[in-house]
C-alpha cells in the first residue's frame, strides 16, 4: 500500500479561521466533476485514492504514529511525490464534512459538501483526535486562562497517583477536593434551598408521604430470602481461607483480604467489609450525609429466582409476589485517623431496616445529591419500580438503639409517569437538583419533572428507541443530560435550550447493559461504554463541550457491566462480566504524554459456582429439608498494575514494531543469530499474550459471577470508599485510598 504523503507534515492543533466574504463568487465546480455529480457518480482519482481514503477513515481509530514511523514516512515521501508529478495532479481531499463554501448572502444556507463520499455523520470541529496534552487541554477547558489553570492544577495534584486515589484530606496539596468548577459557597446554598423546599412541601402540600411501621416478623417477609448460605474463599491467592456467610452476615476485612481477627492476617488494620444481602443487588446509592459518624448505603435487591432460566413464565403466574419488594438500608461506622480521611472500623455493618412497598421490583435508585440529614432524613430517594413508574420517597432516620426498622410506604412523595400515553414506561432516572428529576422513557423521549408542585416541565423526543441509561451533569452543569438508547447514538441535550442545543456521538450502537453512564465532575465529562457499532470492552470519556468525540479511558478483559467516577477525584472504577474490577486515573490517561507508561489495577476478581441441585438439601432427618448452601464464591486480590491500553492497540503496535525490525534487517543491519532467536521467541510470547487477552472478551462466565453495580462514595471525607455489588449476593465495601 502506498505511503501517505501527509504523515511527514507537521500537524497543527489550531485550525485556520474561515474567511466569510459575501461579495465573493461561489466556488466554481470543474466540468468533469460537475458531470460526475450530475450522473451521481463517485469522483475518484483511481484505486490509489480509494486506498488513501481508507487510510484516512482508519486514522480515527488508530493511535498517533511514533516519532520513528514519522521519520521513515518522511524519508520516503520524496519518491512518492516524484511519481505523482508524472501523472494527473492529486486532488486535495475534503477533510471535513462541515467545510463551509462561499455564499452570496449571510442568511443563505450553505450547500452540502461536494465530496459525496463523506457522510453527514462525521465530526468536523476544531478538536482533532491526534490533539494531545496542551492542545487538548486548551481546547476542552479553555480559552479562559482560569479554567485552564484549574485542570492544570488538578493534573499536578494527582500526578503521583496513577491507579489509586490518595487517602488525604482537601487541605493536603495532594488530597481529594470538592468540585473546583463551582462558585464558593455553592454546596451551602444548595442545602439552604433544600431546607426551604422541604419545609414548604411539608406545610403546603396536600399529598405528603404516608407510611406506617411493620412488625419485624412481617417486615422480614418482604426482604428477598436466599436459598441458603454462601461459602466464601478470601485472602491471599496462595493462602485462601474458607468462611461461610449467612444472609445479613458480614466480615470486617484486613488489607490482605482475611478477616481482621484472623491469626494469619499480618496486618489487622480494617480496610473494608463484605456482607451478604441474600439477593441480586441491581442498584446501590450512598446517602449524601453531612455527619461524619456513620455512612448509609441503600441497596435494591431482587430474588435469585427472578433471573433464573424460565423465570419469565413463572412471573406471569406469580404477579402478586413480583409486586412486593423493599429497599435495604445498611449502616457503616468509620474510624478516624489523624491527617487522613475516614477509614473503616472493626465494627460490622448493621441492617438499619427496609422500606417496603407494592409497586414492583426496584430496578434503579438514586439519592438526591444534596445532604438533608439536618431534616431528620437520610435523604430523598428516587426509585424506578417494576410497574414502569418512578417514585420519590423520604428515607427517614432510624433509631440507632432499636433493631432493624421496617416501614411500609402507602403513598410516596410523588409518582412520575406519562399516564396519558399508551404503553410508555419510565426506564431510567437522574437528579437535576433538589426539585428536578429527569426521566428516560421507553418511547425514546426525555422528560423533566418538578416534584413539588408536581408538573411536567419539558418533554423532548431525543431518541426513537428505549432509553437504557440517563445521567445529569450535576452539580456544575445540571441541565446537561446525556442519554444512551438501546439502539442509536449517545446524545447530550441541554434542557435549558432543548430545541437547539443537542449533540450526539456519530456512531450508532446497540446497548443492553445499564449502569454504564456516569458524570465525572473533576473532568467535566461523562464516562460511558465506548459508542461503537461492534462489541467492545472500552470505557470512553466524552467531554460535555466535545461530546461527539470519545477518548478511551480503560479497557476490560470481558463484557463491561458497570462504571463509576469519583466525585472528588478523577479515578474511575470499571466492572466486568467475569467478576473483575479495575481502577485507573482518568485524568492522567486523558493528558498522557507520548511514551508515558499508564497503568490500571485489577482491584479484585470474583468467581461464583452454584451448588448442584441434588446436593443442596440437608442430610436426612433435618427439618423440612431446607437448603444449607446456595453456592461458593472466591475473591482474589493483590494483583500487580498492568498497562492501561487496548489489547488491539498493543497488538497493532507490536506488529508495526516487527515490520520495522524486518525492514532494518533487510536494509543490511546484521545481528547475531543467538540474539535473533531470542528476540523471535520474545516476540512470539508477546503476541500470544495479546491474542489471549483479545480472546478473553468472548468468554462466557457464570451469570452470578458478574459485577452488577459499583459506587464511589460522594461524601468528601469518605471519597476513597467504594461499594462493589456482585450478582452472587455479596457486597464488598473497600477503602481504596493510599497514603
Amino acid at each position: 500500500m502506498r505511503l501517505r504523503s501527509t504523515r511527514g507534515v507537521k500537524k497543527r492543533y489550531i485550525e485556520e479561521p474561515a474567511i466569510f466574504d459575501d461579495d465573493e463568487d461561489p466556488v466554481v465546480v470543474p466540468e468533469a466533476q460537475a458531470k460526475d455529480d450530475a450522473d451521481f457518480e463517485v469522483p475518484s482519482d483511481g484505486p490509489q485514492a480509494d486506498e488513501d481514503d481508507k487510510d484516512d477513515e482508519d486514522e480515527d481509530e488508530a493511535e498517533p504514529a511514533s516519532e520513528e514511523e514519522e521519520e521513515e514516512v518522511s524519508d520516503g515521501q520524496g519518491a512518492t511525490e516524484q511519481r505523482d508529478l508524472s501523472g494527473q495532479p492529486r486532488r486535495h481531499r475534503n477533510t471535513g464534512a462541515g467545510m463551509i463554501q462561499s455564499r452570496k448572502g449571510f442568511h443563505d444556507i450553505p450547500h452540502y459538501p461536494l465530496e459525496t463520499r463523506i457522510v453527514t455523520r462525521v465530526y468536523a470541529g476544531p478538536l482533532r483526535r491526534y490533539a494531545r496534552y496542551s492542545a487538548l487541554r486548551d481546547a476542552m477547558y479553555g480559552p479562559e486562562y482560569d479554567r485552564i489553570k484549574v485542570v492544570w492544577d488538578l493534573e499536578i495534584r494527582w500526578a503521583d497517583f496513577p491507579v489509586l486515589p490518595p487517602r488525604l484530606p482537601p487541605e493536603d496539596p495532594h488530597g481529594v477536593v470538592p468540585s473546583p468548577w463551582l462558585a464558593p459557597g455553592f454546596e451551602k446554598a444548595q442545602e439552604v434551598r433544600a431546607s426551604l423546599w422541604y419545609s414548604d412541601y411539608q406545610t403546603t402540600s396536600s399529598e405528603v408521604q404516608q407510611s406506617h411501621a411493620l412488625p419485624p416478623e412481617d417486615g422480614q417477609q418482604f426482604i428477598p430470602l436466599a436459598e441458603g448460605n454462601i461459602v466464601t474463599l478470601v485472602g491471599p491467592w496462595d493462602r485462601q481461607k474458607q468462611f461461610t456467610l449467612r444472609q445479613g452476615g458480614s466480615l470486617p476485612l484486613s488489607p490482605m483480604g482475611l478477616p481482621v481477627n484472623d491469626p494469619d492476617a499480618s496486618d489487622n488494620t480494617p480496610s473494608g467489609w463484605m456482607l451478604d444481602v441474600g439477593g441480586i443487588p441491581l442498584a446501590m446509592s450512598w446517602a449524601p450525609l453531612a455527619r461524619q459518624d456513620i455512612q448509609v448505603l441503600v441497596v435494591a435487591t431482587v430474588p435469585f429466582s427472578d433471573q433464573t432460566a424460565g423465570s419469565g413464565d413463572k412471573a406471569n403466574t406469580d404477579e402478586a409476589a413480583q409486586s412486593t419488594a423493599c429497599i435495604q438500608l445498611w449502616e457503616f461506622v468509620p474510624a478516624r485517623r489523624p491527617g487522613q480521611l475516614a477509614a473503616p472500623s472493626t465494627r460490622p455493618p448493621r441492617l438499619l431496616g427496609a422500606n417496603c412497598f407494592d409497586w414492583g421490583r426496584p430496578k434503579r435508585l438514586e439519592f438526591c445529591p444534596i445532604p438533608q440529614d439536618h431534616l431528620g432524613l437520610y435523604g430523598i430517594l428516587a426509585v424506578l419500580c417494576g410497574d414502569g413508574k418512578a417514585r420519590v420517597i423520604e428515607v427517614r432516620m432510624a433509631d440507632e438503639a432499636d433493631g432493624p426498622f421496617y416501614e411500609w410506604i402507602d403513598s410516596p412523595v410523588v409518582t412520575l409517569s406519562l399516564t396519558e400515553d399508551y404503553n410508555v414506561s419510565v426506564t431510567c432516572l437522574s437528579w437535576v437538583n433538589t426539585n428536578r428529576v429527569v426521566l428516560g422513557h421507553s418511547d425514546g423521549s426525555v422528560t423533566l419533572w418538578s416534584l413539588f408542585p408536581r408538573q411536567l416541565l419539558q418533554r423532548v423526543g431525543v431518541h426513537t428507541t428505549h432509553i437504557i441509561d440517563i445521567c445529569s451533569a450535576y452539580p456544575s452543569n445540571p441541565y446537561l443530560v446525556a442519554s444512551v438508547p438501546v439502539g442509536g447514538c449517545a446524545t447530550l441535550t441541554d434542557l435549558s435550550q432543548p430545541s437547539s442545543e443537542l449533540t450526539y456521538f456519530p456512531v450508532p450502537a446497540i446497548s443492553f447493559q445499564p449502569n454504564l453512564l456516569c458524570w465525572s465532575e473533576p473532568l467535566q465529562g461523562f464516562m460511558a461504554l465506548y459508542p461503537s457499532s461492534t462489541p467492545n470492552t472500552t470505557i470512553a470519556f466524552l467531554h460535555h463541550r466535545y461530546f461527539c468525540q470519545a477518548r478511551s479511558m480503560a479497557t476490560g478483559p470481558n463484557t463491561l457491566t458497570c462504571v463509576s467516577a469519583g466525585a472528588t477525584h478523577p479515578f474511575i472504577l470499571v466492572g466486568c462480566a467475569d467478576g473483575s474490577m479495575f481502577v485507573c486515573n482518568a485524568l492522567q490517561k486523558l493528558f498522557r504524554q507520548k511514551g508515558e507508561p499508564l497503568r490500571k489495577l485489577r482491584v479484585l476478581e470474583h468467581e461464583y459456582r452454584p451448588i448442584e441441585p441434588e446436593s443442596k438439601l440437608q442430610p436426612p432427618g433435618s427439618r423440612g429439608g431446607a437448603p444449607v448452601l446456595r453456592g461458593a464464591a472466591r475473591i482474589l486480590q493483590g494483583f500487580l498494575p498492568e498497562e492501561n491500553d487496548d489489547p488491539r492497540t498493543e497488538k497493532r503496535k507490536e506488529m508495526d514494531r516487527k515490520k520495522r525490525a524486518a525492514r532494518k534487517k533487510k536494509a543490511g543491519k546484521k545481528k547475531m543469530k543467538k540474539n535473533a532467536d531470542k528476540d523471535h521467541d520474545e516476540d512470539e510470547d508477546r503476541e500470544a499474550e495479546l491474542d489471549e487477552r483479545l480472546a478473553s472478551r468472548v468468554v462466557i462466565h457464570e451469570p452470578l459471577t458478574r459485577l452488577t453495580t459499583i459506587q464511589w462514595n460522594p461524601n468528601v471525607q469518605f471519597s476513597c470508599w467504594a461499594a462493589c455489588a456482585m450478582a452472587s449476593g455479596l457486597i464488598k465495601v473497600m477503602d481504596l485510598g493510599v497514603e
